[in-house]
């Protein structure tokens, strides 16, 4: 499996979230999809691929960080076999048709697929 298909099926084990392998559109709270934020490539070794992996927010801000707090651990441990999650994120996106959109990223690198 590749790197987006291990994240988006760890997420998906998580009760009440529902996982994609690439961006999507749906603005569900629990919508989860990973993404590619850049691969470096500190030595001869191969590259380092750093992910930011999407988790859509309910729209009211109390209930997102409550819903945040609530699913901000399984989520976390489901990825770590496949990810070292460094830092999650509270963000606001700004999406055409939608307006913002509360999201967590939970970001964190692995080696890259080659």
């Amino acid at each position: 499996m590749s790197t987006r298909e291990d994240i988006a099926a760890a997420a998906g084990e998580v009760g009440g979230i529902t996982a994609h392998e690439h961006v999507v559109g749906d603005t569900t709270p629990g919508t989860v999809y990973p993404r590619l934020d850049r691969i470096e490539y500190p030595n001869t070794f191969g590259g380092v691929a750093h992910w930011n992996v999407v988790l859509v927010l309910p729209q009211d801000i109390a209930d997102a960080e409550r819903y945040l707090a609530d699913t901000i651990n399984p989520l976390r441990e489901a990825l770590a076999p496949h990810l070292v999650v460094t830092s999650v994120t509270p963000q606001r996106l700004q999406l055409d048709g939608v307006g913002l959109l509360p999201v967590a990223f939970f970001n964190g690198h692995r080696e890259a697929d080659e």
